[in-house]
């Protein structure tokens, strides 16, 4: 089979079917073995039709995942050992019953560098996507020190259809706390809504902003006296009102943008 390299380039996207983000099973996953299956879901190209075995060097295994190079075996060893015995469940869009499969076929480590495939039976929520799929940005999630963060952002990803906001414009969406709850696994833990804001929510939305540049605020959705949800607005830290910006410059700016998009 062939070997493909990592490609760990700040454009790389992490594709998932949108069932991956209500699938259970990756809860108690460690930070580094998450963003490892990140990393390894971030190779899937749209054209794939099969998962490929991917390898990346003991030196950048270490730089990517901010592991001491004296430590990159025993690192590699234990954070393999949790994707292989690892498992996602989901249920199919539209039916009863759950489907149950291992994370990864394959890992070996030879002569300095980590080999790894993916099990086949992710193929429905990761390759050949058509519809109903996010695609963050890989490099959004490599830096965060928190499993609530990787996953609220991607679940805030879904709803900005993948896109981060730029600086003159504004992104709204809700999720609500029972999802939030379950795609972090606290659905027994912080019980208290001021314990799960405190834990899980507010440590995301910052670490939100200083990974991603995105400035995320929210109010309460209630249903009667009882919070059921948030509505979140999603800003660009260097967001800037329209409406503030002289028109002149405004009609400038406009100017600008159609003839390169005449040009392109």
């Amino acid at each position: 089979m062939c070997t493909r390299e990592i490609d760990k380039r700040d454009i790389v996207r992490v594709v998932t079917a949108n069932n991956f983000l209500k699938a259970t099973g990756l809860e108690d996953i460690s930070l580094k073995a998450r963003k490892l299956l990140y990393l390894a879901i971030a190779q899937c190209k749209k054209e794939d039709t099969q998962f490929y075995e991917y390898s990346i060097s003991a030196i950048d295994f270490a730089n990517l995942m901010n592991i001491v190079p004296q430590a990159v075996y025993q690192e590699a060893d234990a954070l393999t050992d949790e994707l292989m015995h690892g498992f996602i469940k989901y249920i199919p869009e539209g039916k009863k019953g759950f489907v149950k499969f291992a994370l990864f076929d394959k890992c070996t480590y030879m002569d300095g560098k980590l080999t790894f495939r993916m099990s086949k039976d992710m193929t429905p929520i990761l390759i050949n996507l058509k519809k109903d799929f996010t695609q963050p940005l890989l490099s959004d999630f490599m830096h965060m020190r928190s499993n609530f963060s990787i996953v609220i952002w991607h679940l805030m990803q879904r709803e900005m259809k993948s896109r981060k906001t730029g600086v003159t414009d504004v992104a709204e969406f809700e999720l609500t706390l029972e999802e939030l709850r379950s795609a972090t696994g606290t659905t027994d833990k912080f019980e208290r809504l001021s314990q799960f804001k405190a834990k899980v929510l507010d440590k995301a939305i910052d670490e939100i902003q200083s990974n991603c540049g995105v400035l995320i605020t929210y109010t309460n959705i209630k249903h009667g006296r009882t919070v059921t949800g948030f509505h979140f607005t999603a800003k660009s830290l260097y967001y800037i009102n329209e409406q503030d910006i002289p028109y002149s410059l405004r009609q400038h700016v406009a100017e600008v943008r159609q003839r390169l998009g005449e040009r392109s």
